[in-house]
């Protein structure tokens, strides 16, 4: 019997339309509604291009993850997986890395959640991130049916504004003059910033769309896990479609893609341009709904991963106590809150060094768990094994397209030294506890 199935197990209290909601929350995020500037600016048009890859590298690896559960059963997370597939070492490696991508990500958007409502609040910033945090915390400790009742309504505030800035981009195309080819191709080009620009962006655009695997981590606390994973695995390139692809489309047709600013959305400078009522107070309710969302998320999924890790040894095994009648692992939560609120401190204390190096290492970190998410797929299941060379065609030509790019190639480089820690760590943890890092599970 393994470490994951003795023991208090987790709650099976979600249902369908919670991992529906789940997973397509997970694919739309402040990183969408403001990131996209800065991808559009690096690209211009060809950046659709650039949605285009990122979004096959998206589908890519959420196939690898529908692979790894239903062919490998009852081994808790994709990080459990890569355990039993590649080894403790890479799984340690991937637990770890994973943790801290979120955990970084937590204390970024606690700062942005906070830099939204400050405006309107008059008590200190430091007041209102602790307070941000302390209710999406508290959230996750009720029980896992309050969060995914509150991702619901977040992810659902998500998908109704991209609709409705559909419908309104749509409407301003049909019933004004608007000069498209020329938004579209008069400003340089398809492809003003070079041949191969869009490449480039790939990275920021792909950087925006990660988070669909909460989804695959949420269905573990289903009734049917494996059903829910191979439903929403199924309809994620729709999902990025829709929403990516479509309001980036209507974005370059109706404002100049030169006219973007880089941190500010385009969506709210599309419909300012167009004099759209009240568009400035909904676009803020829809990023503070998309960071409220993401950290939301982000508590729950880092809690489950550092949860799952201190089971098998590989975390603090303080962590892995359950609370009884919640089904839930409240010290994970409470430790990954509180992690995530020194990040967010280091942004004051320490933002050129500590803080600095943190956001540096999301970028080589997130490569290195999707790489590894394939890794293991292609070592538990064989068939079709060509997506999964594919997907790392793309994934090391991401990296390659990184290291063409002074700021990404120095993330690389301190997300390189990152990982050496990190697998260093890892031997020693496994050297030290007597096993050898080749052990199976």
């Amino acid at each position: 019997m393994t470490a994951q199935s003795s023991g208090p197990q987790l709650a099976k209290s979600l249902r369908p339309r919670h991992i529906t909601m789940i997973s397509l929350g997970g694919v739309i995020g402040a990183g969408l509604f403001i990131g996209s500037s800065g991808a559009i600016l690096t690209a211009g048009p060809s950046v659709l291009i650039s949605y285009l890859l990122s979004g096959l590298m998206v589908f890519l690896v959420n196939i690898m993850l529908r692979d790894i559960a239903l062919h490998a059963p009852g081994h808790g997370s994709f990080v459990s997986q890569i355990r039993h597939a590649l080894g403790p070492l890479p799984g340690f490696v991937a637990g770890w890395v994973y943790w801290m991508v979120w955990v970084t990500t937590l204390g970024v958007e606690v700062i942005a959640s906070a830099s939204l409502i400050a405006p309107y609040v008059p008590v200190p910033y430091a007041v209102i991130e602790i307070v941000i945090l302390a209710v999406m915390t508290a959230i996750n400790l009720m029980s896992v049916r309050n969060y995914g009742e509150c991702e619901y309504w977040f992810a659902l505030i998500k998908v109704a504004a991209i609709c409705l800035f559909v419908v309104i981009g749509c409407v301003l195309l049909g019933g004004h003059s608007v000069p498209v080819a020329d938004n579209f191709l008069g400003h340089g080009g398809f492809m003003p910033m070079g041949d191969f620009a869009f490449l480039a962006a790939v990275p920021t655009v792909l950087f925006s769309m990660t988070g669909s695997e909460i989804a695959t981590i949420a269905a573990l606390e289903s009734d049917n896990p494996d059903r829910n994973i191979a439903r929403i695995t199924r309809t994620v390139a729709l999902r990025l479609l829709v929403f990516y692809l479509t309001s980036i489309t209507l974005i370059l047709c109706l404002l100049p893609w030169s006219d973007t600013v880089r941190g500010i959305s385009p969506f709210l400078m599309t419909l300012e341009r167009f004099h759209v009522p009240y568009a400035s107070v909904v676009m803020t309710l829809v990023i503070l709904s998309a960071t409220l969302s993401t950290l939301n998320s982000g508590l729950y999924a880092t809690s489950r991963v550092v949860y799952e890790m201190a089971r098998r040894g590989d975390a603090p095994r303080a962590l892995q106590v359950m609370a009884p009648q919640a089904h839930l692992p409240r010290r994970a939560v409470l430790a990954s809150a509180a992690v995530a609120l020194l990040v967010s401190a280091t942004a004051v204390l320490s933002p050129g060094v500590v803080f600095a190096f943190l956001v540096a290492t999301t970028g080589a970190f997130i490569m290195v768990y999707n790489i590894l998410i394939v890794c293991a797929r292609l070592r538990l299941y064989r068939p079709g094994a060509w997506k999964g060379w594919l997907a790392i065609v793309m994934l090391v030509g991401v990296l390659l397209s990184m290291l063409g790019a002074p700021e990404t190639r120095h993330e690389l480089a301190v997300g390189a030294v990152a990982l050496c820690l990190v697998t260093l760590g890892g031997w020693i943890k496994l050297r030290s506890g007597g096993v050898a890092s080749g052990a199976r599970e």
